[in-house]
């Protein structure tokens, strides 16, 4: 039999029948009447619970993952975005994204961790605890974690930490409607917050992932000299909101979410990774605290250099176009069973206004072909490797190929 997959969509506001909808297509693409797993990204105002309910009316028990998200990314392009205007949010249209998977070459296992805020480090440890036993073959996790609360290092590190083998982590934090402030991840026909929906592909296949940002360093070097975990105070000893600021236009006196899609950090990487991939990884803030400091998803110790960047749009649209014809040399004459695509919320309409589609996502999807079956999300931050090195990204693409 070997692998088939799917992809529908449906952009219906009934929660229940969005999700029927969206399995039966993908069932129908697919060419199955039953699947091993289903893979789920939607937009976060619909009643999640009655759309998985819609889903499984048609996979029935298969394996689910997914998360909620700010935009969800087929072969059809991007929908469900938001954007701003003079007048404020305008918030984009329902949509609910399945893709389905049989094979009898690969095999899916999902899990859930609950509890992320609190301690990421010790939820990673859980994690890989139940990764463990099934850890025959593995391929690649695919991690959707919450991205408001995840500390992506500690996270990381009690995985790595307890994990029978090294493992390839990719993925994107879970996102939602830019102002909800709360992000939902799926597990079967349940529905979680500040939780990390993860599922292990393992068995006779190939995985490509690459990644690609598109920002551009716009200061001097500085260098953080107070933080703790994912909590940044100082840069260069003056408060790190003051640091911000600094690039804001003067009417801009708070932290808003067009601030937090239009600076970042740039973190300067080793230089063994540098000269493969960039020579910095991006950072960018997801809160700003009374007191000035800011939160991360990622850890940045004292000592750490950086510069203040922000996104180039034309650097966004070479860059990833570059990247998906990487991958496609390496693929020759095969051809992707699935792509899954983790793009941040900030590259979308945030960025490219109604030219998103053209020049952020067909410069990637019209090195493939037209017919490959891909799903992805806007995330709030992104996961892939970087010389076989596990890392949390900002203002990112990455792909996770399967052939």
């Amino acid at each position: 039999m070997g692998t088939k997959v799917g992809v529908g969509e449906s952009k219906k506001t009934d929660a229940f029948e969005a999700g029927r909808e969206a399995a039966i297509e993908a069932l129908r693409n697919a060419g199955i009447d039953a699947c091993d797993f289903v893979l789920v990204f939607a937009t976060s105002d619909y009643d999640h619970e009655k759309m998985l309910k819609g889903i499984r009316s048609a996979t029935g028990e298969a394996p689910l993952s997914g998360c909620s998200a700010a935009g969800v990314i087929t072969q059809s392009g991007p929908a469900g975005e938001g954007s701003y205007t003079e007048s404020g949010l305008v918030r984009g249209e329902s949509i609910t994204g399945v893709m389905a998977f049989s094979s009898d070459k690969i095999r899916f296992h999902n899990f859930l961790v609950e509890g992320l805020k609190e301690n990421s480090k010790e939820r990673g440890e859980e994690l890989a605890r139940k990764i463990n036993p099934q850890l025959v073959d593995p391929l690649v996790l695919i991690m959707l974690p919450d991205g408001l609360t995840v500390n992506s290092d500690a996270f990381f590190s009690g995985i790595e930490k307890s994990i029978k083998q090294p493992l390839l982590f990719c993925g994107g934090g879970a996102s939602e409607s830019i102002n909800a402030y709360k992000t939902y991840q799926f597990h079967n026909d349940e529905v979680h917050t500040d939780s990390a929906s993860c599922v292990l592909i393992s068995g006779e296949a190939n995985i490509e992932t690459a990644i690609n940002h598109g920002c551009i360093p716009i200061s001097m070097e500085k260098t953080i000299t107070k933080a703790e975990a994912n909590r940044v105070f100082e840069i260069d000893n003056e408060s790190i909101w003051t640091f911000f600021k600094s690039y804001l236009p003067e009417e801009i006196v708070d932290f808003t979410p067009e601030v937090a899609g239009a600076l970042c950090l740039c973190e300067k990487l080793p230089e063994e990774y540098a000269t493969i991939y960039d020579t910095h990884i991006v950072r960018a803030p997801a809160a700003k605290y009374p007191d000035g400091s800011m939160q991360f998803l990622c850890e940045m110790v004292n000592g750490s250099k950086i510069q203040m960047g922000r996104r180039d749009p034309d650097k966004i649209s070479k860059n990833a176009k570059i990247m998906a014809e990487r991958i496609r040399s390496k693929l020759g004459d095969r051809k992707p069973v699935a792509v899954l695509h983790f793009d941040c919320a900030a590259r979308g309409r945030l960025c490219f206004g109604q030219d998103a589609k053209e020049k952020g996502i067909d410069v990637i999807q019209n090195v493939f072909d037209k017919d490959i079956p891909w799903l992805g999300l806007y995330s709030y931050g992104e996961i892939g490797p970087i010389s076989g090195k596990n890392y949390f990204h900002n203002f990112t693409v990455t792909l996770c190929v399967i052939y």
